[in-house]
């Protein structure tokens, strides 16, 4: 089943639509979605002289190929099908008439699609074909754009574990030491000091002990020293997503001329910008068409700016 992204690239280039059998049919007009599944489920054709006359055709069973719209239905019968008034909108009627000649039943085509017999509806081609409804007395288009819906999702990031164990290292602990000094003190004596009853020249040994601490290690002790526990916080941050999003530009023609797309443009002068020098002239080039292209004023008013052939030369009237 063909989708509008099928069908897009051949809207609006007068693309060829030719039969399974190699039988050229006409020009590809409009496409027609169904109102409930947004399907396309017909598409005009420009037939008869000069493409005036414009069939309905049933997409079922069409394909595209070589730029082609090939669709499953003889060259005769889509020529002789039924003209429904293009309004922009088939009604039920409208809809039988066509299953009728097609020879289609109602709840196989695009009603079965549906669900519930909606109505189908004139394609809005994702910006390539006009609603022909009118609100105020004008015809009018929906655009449409894609925007990116982002949300954010809880994912494991890192995970720590606390994990006890021993090892075995040496201690280091300086204690203070008292320690013990011998000295030899002489003292001169004299008659009055000199000792009585005192032995001379005899051998004699006196002596005196001098004593110093030694560190001794008694043991060991286990203490606490800290407590080490694992928890969370939140800290704030911001994460630039990118992907490729699609949106529809409206253009005016005036007489053949269209407009320039306002947001294109800007993209195309920025990124000549960032370009250097000969992206500058090609910027100056796309200023200057946008210049001769008929544009929309701030009213909203479509600027022509042609002339009135009456008014000039021989056809000038008094």
């Amino acid at each position: 089943m063909l989708t509008m992204r099928d069908l897009d690239p051949l809207l609006g280039h007068r693309t060829a639509v030719v039969t399974d059998q190699g039988d050229r049919v006409g020009s590809i007009g409009e496409v027609y979605l169904n109102d409930a599944t947004e399907t396309p489920t017909w598409v005009t054709v420009h037939t008869g002289l000069f493409g005036t006359k414009e069939s309905f055709v049933p997409l079922d069973g069409a394909t595209v190929q070589d730029d082609r719209l090939v669709v499953a239905y003889p060259r005769d019968l889509i020529r002789h099908a039924p003209s429904i008034e293009r309004d922009g909108h088939l009604s039920p009627e409208d809809k039988g008439v066509l299953y009728a000649h097609y020879g289609l039943d109602g709840t196989t085509a695009d009603d079965d699609a549906a669900g519930d017999g909606a109505d189908g509806d004139p394609a809005a081609g994702q910006g390539a074909a006009t609603r022909e409804r009118t609100d105020d007395g004008g015809p009018w288009m929906i655009r449409s754009e894609e925007r990116l819906r982002v949300r954010t999702e809880m994912h494991e990031a890192a995970r720590v574990r606390l994990r006890k164990y021993v090892v075995t290292e040496e201690a280091r602990q300086t204690v203070p030491l008292l320690k013990e000094e011998l000295l030899i003190e002489r003292e001169p004596i004299t008659a009055r000091t000199a000792p009585v009853g005192e032995s001379l020249f005899q051998e004699e040994v006196v002596e005196l002990v001098g004593h110093e601490e030694h560190a001794v290690i008694l043991g060991r002790e286990t203490v606490p020293v800290e407590r080490v526990r694992l928890a969370r916080t939140t800290v704030a941050g911001r994460a630039t997503v990118r992907d490729e999003v699609r949106k529809e530009r409206i253009v005016t023609s005036v007489d053949g001329k269209t407009t320039a797309d306002p947001d294109a443009d800007a993209a195309f002068d920025a990124r000549s910008r960032r370009s250097g020098g000969r992206a500058r002239g090609r910027a100056a080039d796309a200023a200057g068409r946008r210049r001769a292209a008929p544009v929309d004023d701030e009213s909203g008013r479509i600027v022509t700016n042609s002339p009135n052939p009456l008014l000039k030369g021989r056809n000038k009237r008094r």
